[in-house]
């Protein structure tokens, strides 16, 4: 089976052809939203507002206009993101270029400084998984990795969502479009940890520090308490799984194991199958925004130059379909000059070439990022997209529908 991807060009020569106002709108028309929503339905735009020290994440006029759109339409939207992994600056007292998104309190500050406000949106702005990241659905699935998926549980209260991704690299998945977004950003903040970690939760109670209570007062259910004796005992029944008394622990009570590469991308794409389990694929829109295309995520504070020039506006009703046509599309652009790529050895200067198999990449054995100026050849990019196909989540097969919008003549 071939599914529909529907492409929009990032070349403009008028206000007609506004990459916001009209290309994204017109994007989801494309898709039949229009028969999907009714008067008074519920919509979540999902989106990354990106780390603090990021200049590349999604302008907020793409996601203001796909608002007016559902609103024009009937529907009542609101934008949204879910909390990121571990603990607010005010308790770890350290910033780092992941900090600043553990709870809905610090992340909608985030959001403020860089432009995404309910005044600007025109919708309100939540955090899915709820302030602590600990409001979540439990989907069982059949996975390569996972049986079940932590879903943000906010979703619950949805008709339709949008899945408006910027499309770029990523240091560890090669890519990220609406796979990974689906997988990291639809799941709570313990869901998050799973990708990049696994299902592994051990406790030693035997190396928790008596006079210890860290764990204890960072636990939002009470699932970790302390007896008169400062014994730590653990109530799994309580437990949401958001993993921070890991992150505030220095005696390494909490073991929550270690991914490779390879596993990281298994997992967070067994957790996009179970987003889509649970919410319904007939009820998701994708949209990719295939623009300021740098190696790095938003959750990295880095924002190289893109390593190739804007693409465009990509749509389709199939996550997979829709990221193997904008990888395509990368990979017969060339490279901008003063990019990442300009100075890795051994590679072309013009396209089309595999670049995401070039690009940087982390290494986990030394925990630095590999920025692969030898051009060496990895193509853990594809990776997610193999997956995902075989998971049941969509088809690598495509049918690229090019959208002419043409200028229209003065009278």
């Amino acid at each position: 089976m071939t599914s529909n991807v529907f492409y929009f060009t990032a070349r403009t020569h008028s206000h007609e052809q506004s990459m916001s106002k009209i290309k994204g709108p017109l994007a989801l028309e494309k898709l039949g939203i229009e028969q999907k929503i009714k008067s008074g339905d519920k919509i979540v735009i999902k989106t990354h507002f990106g780390a603090l020290e990021n200049t590349r994440y999604l302008r907020p006029s793409y996601l203001r206009f796909l608002c007016d759109y559902v609103k024009n339409l009937g529907g009542t939207p609101y934008v949204a993101e879910s909390c990121g992994w571990g603990v607010p600056e005010s308790i770890s007292g350290a910033h780092t270029e992941y900090s600043g998104r553990a709870t809905e309190t610090e992340y909608l500050k985030i959001a403020l400084l860089h432009g995404f406000t309910k005044e600007t949106m025109g919708a309100p702005i939540l955090m899915l998984d709820g302030e602590d990241g600990t409001d979540i659905e439990i989907q069982k699935i059949t996975g390569k990795r996972f049986d079940k998926v932590l879903v943000a549980g906010r979703l619950r209260e949805f008709d339709c969502m949008i899945v408006a991704s910027h499309f770029k690299g990523h240091a560890g998945a090669g890519f990220g479009g609406a796979i990974k977004h689906l997988g990291i950003g639809g799941v709570s903040k313990g869901g998050k940890v799973e990708a990049h970690t696994g299902k592994t939760f051990d406790i030693n109670f035997n190396s928790c520090d008596p006079d210890c209570e860290n764990c204890v007062k960072i636990c939002p259910t009470n699932a970790l308490t302390k007896d008169k004796n400062n014994k730590l005992s653990f109530n799994v029944d309580k437990c949401k799984y958001c993993y921070m008394c890991a992150s505030v622990c220095s005696d390494k009570v909490f073991n929550l194991g270690n991914s490779s590469r390879e596993d990281f991308i298994t997992q967070f794409t067994d957790n996009a199958k179970g987003v889509v389990d649970y919410f319904g694929k007939d009820k998701i829109f994708y949209v990719n925004y295939a623009i300021d295309i740098c190696y790095q995520c938003d959750c990295t504070g880095g924002s190289d130059i893109p390593f190739v020039p804007d693409i465009g506006v990509l749509a389709s009703l199939d996550p997979v379909a829709l990221d193997q046509a904008t990888v395509d599309l990368v990979h017969k652009s060339s490279i901008s000059p003063h990019s990442i790529l300009s100075e890795v050895n051994n590679i072309p200067t013009q396209g089309p070439f595999e670049w995401l198999s070039h690009t940087p990449r982390f290494n986990p054995e030394s925990g630095e990022m590999d920025m692969n100026q030898d051009g060496k050849e990895s193509r853990h990019w594809e990776l997610q997209l193999k997956l995902a196909e075989e998971i049941g989540l969509g088809t690598r097969d495509y049918n690229l529908i090019k959208v002419v919008i043409e200028k229209k003549e003065k009278n």
